[in-house]
């Protein structure tokens, strides 16, 4: 089975302040079940704090009316990977990194007057980030609210979406949120991030569509659009040894993989018993698989060089039965670029293993 779910109090606070019709309350139930029926039936995500998992959905395919424009964004000037970031990280983000590692994309597609383009990504081969603008083709703005306590998130999401960016990976999860970087102009932005728990190669093509910008109410743009772009990045990141044991809750683990770069950590683990998740109903989670998912799950915390520690569990992932065992992949987008050289270690289940650049 393949069932995700939300335990995150930030998001459950934030949204208690929104209200929502009778009608729009039952198309969010309706959506979140569609999304859990389509799972696997040996693998159950891990809870995700601030983020939610995303369906495998097919590669979409483009029809040769749209026209792509891969080379400028909606404003006609490319942006450099740290301008389209810099909304997202602040303005002391280290912006040498950024560009060195993420790549500006420039692919943009119009429909219902409304454009919709790709300015940047980040990846490292296991996690990445899209940065992307939104504007009405007139100059008008968005009218759109934002969410209460969420530091300026608005209320607005995709009402469908597809990606063939990791489509031959087991699997995935991720989120996504829009915020307005400048109330001055007509554009709002759209943030992407997600963790597959296979490596993706870079260098392939990326289709991505969405369709119908909306509220919990009502739509707020009509269309679809499709993005094309190539996958490529600077990948600064590093594989840390592996093949460390340890006692996990009355069982024993190895750590199989463990990859860190600038921008997110990848850690794969096998368990040496097999998870009992029961049986679901209706979609939902049992008590039962929720205590297997927090009994299969290890402790984890980033050290910098400077002493400070940053707690690793917000980071989502997935439990497999395999013969026996039990294997564990728990990944996640930083919130915040972390250059490889201030990082002193990753300590998991007590184990702490230095950060040495290859």
């Amino acid at each position: 089975m393949n069932r995700a779910y939300n335990d995150n109090n930030e998001y459950t606070n934030a949204m208690s302040g929104l209200r929502f019709s009778d009608e729009a309350k039952a198309r969010m139930v309706q959506r979140l079940l569609d999304a859990q029926e389509q799972a696997a039936d040996n693998v159950v995500s891990l809870p995700r704090a601030r983020k939610r998992r995303w369906p495998r959905i097919a590669a979409v395919s483009v029809a040769a009316a749209v026209v792509l424009t891969v080379g400028a964004s909606a404003t006609g000037v490319l942006k450099t990977a740290g301008e389209a970031f810099a909304g997202v990280f602040g303005p002391t983000a280290d912006t040498e990194v950024i560009d060195k590692i993420g790549r500006p994309v420039g692919a943009s597609d119009t429909s219902g007057g409304v454009t919709v383009t790709a300015d940047a990504i980040l990846f490292d081969g296991y996690n990445y980030m899209l940065a992307f603008s939104v504007a009405k083709d007139d100059g008008t703005p968005f009218d759109v609210e934002t969410i209460p306590d969420t530091n300026g998130k608005l209320d607005l999401f995709w009402d469908r979406w597809s990606s063939d960016i990791g489509l031959n990976t087991s699997g995935g999860h991720g989120g996504s949120y829009f915020y307005d970087e400048d109330p001055e102009d007509a554009a709002i932005q759209y943030v992407e991030t997600m963790s597959y728990d296979e490596a993706v190669k870079t260098g392939g093509t990326v289709k991505m569509m969405f369709g119908d910008l909306r509220n919990m109410d009502e739509t707020i743009a009509e269309g679809t659009w499709n993005l094309k772009f190539k996958l490529e990045a600077g990948d600064l990141s590093t594989e840390l040894p592996a093949g460390q044991t340890f006692a996990l809750n009355g069982m024993n683990a190895t750590i199989d993989k463990l990859v860190i770069s600038p921008i997110g950590y990848y850690l794969r683990y096998t368990v040496d018993e097999e998870a009992d998740f029961g049986q679901a109903q209706s979609g939902r989670e049992t008590e039962q698989q929720e205590r297997e998912l927090s009994r299969f799950d290890v402790p984890r915390t980033l050290r910098g060089k400077d002493g400070t520690e940053t707690d690793l569990m917000t980071g989502g992932g997935s439990v497999e039965r395999q013969d026996g065992s039990t294997v564990c992949i728990r990944a996640d987008v930083f919130g915040a670029v972390v250059p490889l050289e201030d990082i002193e270690s990753i300590t998991v289940q007590g184990i702490e293993i230095p950060v040495q650049q290859s």
